[in-house]
């Protein structure tokens, strides 16, 4: 039958913010889907390695190809089956992410959880319509109920099991329209996969199905409710930006990609939740693309711009903020080397309760995204696959913010510096293909707290399996030689 190719919510952005990876395993969190990254883009920063800033390919199988960190195994089928099931994919991942930190107010978080997530993805029915289903899970191993705030379970410690996607798909041409439940992959409102279970979201979308020939992607719609990440429960958008049972309103947003030379991208996105809140983004980068063993150069200026609408129902008082970043990355004999730096305006610091931030000082714990702060930092990894150590890559990212205020009684707050250093196993080919461990350790610094310093760990492992269809029928250009 089967044949295995070798192949609550934080008012301000202060908090401790997520970051990097503990689950990303090369798919579209449940979604199905693919990553197409360089060996470059492995080894960023924390945070530049989110799961939500990578194109997730989850369209015809006619453009589906090899999965370089799933192991794949491919479907026996007649050619008569129905391609509802013909051109189905399965995709587990097992999870197990085990969390601690020394809270700068005094307090402990703390816990080690195991489980993942089973989804299905299926043909399209009159080359038409189809289904997507996905169901999460996370239970507790060891978990203090008295050490919660790991986001690796609820609140309050206990396990997460949720059917977090249930959409139905009708595609016409190279777009696809969604209504359910479903993830959304933009700059401003995505999955912020770095748990044990991703942020989900209920509303209707329309998205263009990612093309290589196309030179644009775009995705709009409106969102009723978010399940974030440490959560059972769908909730509406606007609880989930204020922390607390407000009115009911969703967000409506849109975004376009467009790269209109080889090398050039460009990001726009926009979105609104009514008498609370308007946040914008736009994002440019060029990719020198120089031939191997030469240095390789990435350059990218992006800006968040936020303002209260309305009613002013998020802070009671009208507010106007921006937060602009820039970055110079190079890449050459198996080095990555990383500098950004980062500005945010002095009226408030950055609402961001719908996932991961794309600024580019967002690290482990910290966004340094505070009202008056400024950052800069610089990273350094390396991947051992240049000396016989393939899938084996470590890194180290540090950043100092200064200048920070409280916007309400212009005082300033203390500087605060982070370390992030990491390690990581995820090997392409092989038994262990599908395979990944990870470490991360970061530190944060800052005078005036119960602790100075605020120590973090983090030990993940997954495994990724995909059952597919081959990729020799579904497309011959993806057969490997």
């Amino acid at each position: 039958m089967w044949s295995n190719k070798s192949k609550q919510i934080p008012r301000r952005s202060e908090v401790v913010r997520r970051i990097i990876a503990a689950g990303w395993i090369g798919t579209s969190v449940g979604a199905v889907g693919v990553v197409t990254e360089s060996k470059a883009q492995q080894l960023l920063p924390a945070d530049r390695q989110e799961l939500a800033d990578e194109e997730r390919l989850s369209w015809t199988l006619q453009k589906f190809p090899p999965q370089p960190y799933m192991n794949e195994v491919y479907w026996q089928y007649s050619k008569d089956t129905p391609a509802f099931f013909r051109d189905s994919l399965l995709q587990y991942v097992a999870r197990t992410y085990y969390f601690t930190r020394d809270n700068s107010d005094g307090s402990r978080s703390q816990a080690w959880a195991a489980g993942g997530w089973l989804a299905f993805r299926s043909g399209l029915i009159g080359d038409m319509f189809g289904v997507h289903i996905a169901a999460y899970g996370s239970q507790p191993i060891f978990a203090p109920p008295d050490e919660g705030g790991t986001r690796l379970l609820t609140p309050d410690q206990n396990s997460i099991a949720v059917l977090g996607q249930v959409y139905g798909r009708v595609q016409i041409g190279d777009q696809e329209i969604r209504g359910g439940r479903q993830l959304i992959d933009t700059p401003l409102i995505n999955p912020q996969d770095n748990r044990m279970v991703p942020n989900t979201f209920e509303g209707a979308t329309l998205v263009s199905l990612p093309d290589n020939d196309r030179n644009y992607d775009y995705s709009v719609g409106y969102l009723w409710t978010i399940k974030q990440r440490d959560s059972n429960d769908f909730i509406p958008m606007s609880d989930a930006l204020a922390g607390s049972d407000t009115f009911n309103h969703g967000a409506a947003y849109g975004m376009i990609k467009f790269r209109p030379l080889s090398g050039l991208s460009l990001v726009a996105m926009d979105y609104n939740v009514q008498d609370m809140v308007n946040t914008a983004f736009g994002q440019v980068e060029y990719d020198f693309k120089q031939p191997k063993g030469v240095p390789n150069w990435i350059i990218g200026a992006n800006v968040i711009g936020q303002q209260s609408i309305g009613s002013n129902l998020l802070t009671g008082t009208p507010f106007e903020t921006y937060q602009a970043s820039a970055k110079v990355q190079m890449a050459y004999a198996g080095f990555t080397l990383f500098v950004a730096g980062s500005i945010t305006g002095d009226e408030s610091s950055i609402f961001s309760q719908y996932g991961t931030k794309p600024n580019y000082t967002d690290m482990q714990q910290a966004s340094f995204d505070k009202a008056g702060e400024k950052a800069i930092g610089g990273s350094v990894a390396y991947d051992f696959g240049t000396v016989g150590l393939p899938g084996v890559s470590t890194g180290a990212w540090y950043t100092h913010g200064w200048g920070a205020i409280d916007p309400s009684s212009n005082l300033g707050i203390p500087n605060r510096d982070e370390l992030d250093l990491w390690i990581q196993y995820r090997p392409t080919e092989g038994p262990l293909k599908g395979f990944r461990l990870k470490t991360q350790y970061a530190n944060v610094w800052q005078q005036g707290n119960v602790r100075e310093s605020q120590p973090e760990f983090r030990f993940i492992v997954d495994y990724t399996v995909l059952f597919r269809p081959p990729p020799s029928i579904t497309n011959p250009s993806f057969v490997t030689k």
